[in-house]
């Protein structure tokens, strides 16, 4: 007959390797010690500098983004890619302004990436999913002049 400590003991051996492998990769070890809150300084202006290539990937109506999720905190941000939709990174590092403004989807204010259409690329079922003064044909493509 086995005693219950030998079988105590040669299963407890495997689940602490398995919690080991399962905790290596969500970061560190939040058992040792509570999260000591700290304030964070502001991040450098030189991380705050939007350049044109961000602007484009990450401001449009159809970018959803997580701010809860941010390295920083809750909405705290390092670039505009850190905020959703068309929201902003400001200079104190707080994504700021409105993720999907209310405008027509016709404006030239409407910025929209037509990369990402459910359909494929600049394929479309209305307007809205065409950038700015682009329109959606009767053949579901996105038409007119882009920017």
């Amino acid at each position: 007959m086995v005693s219950r400590s030998l079988i105590a003991r040669n299963l407890m051996v495997p689940l602490a390797a398995l919690l080991m492998v399962l905790t290596s990769a969500c970061g560190p070890d939040t058992l040792e010690a509570p999260a000591q809150e700290t304030q964070s300084a502001p991040p450098e202006d030189a991380a705050l500098e939007v350049t044109s290539q961000e602007q484009s990937q990450c401001q449009f109506y159809n970018y959803y983004w997580d701010e809860a999720r941010n390295p920083r905190g809750p909405n705290r941000c390092t670039n505009s890619c850190q905020c959703d939709g068309m929201r902003t990174c400001s200079s104190a590092g707080w994504c700021q302004g409105t993720a999907r403004p209310a405008v027509s989807c016709t404006s030239p204010s409407y910025y929209w990436n037509e990369a990402w259409n459910p359909g494929g690329s600049n394929r479309c079922w209305s307007a809205c999913q065409c950038d700015g003064m682009r329109t959606c044909s009767s053949s579901g493509w996105c038409q007119g002049r882009s920017r």
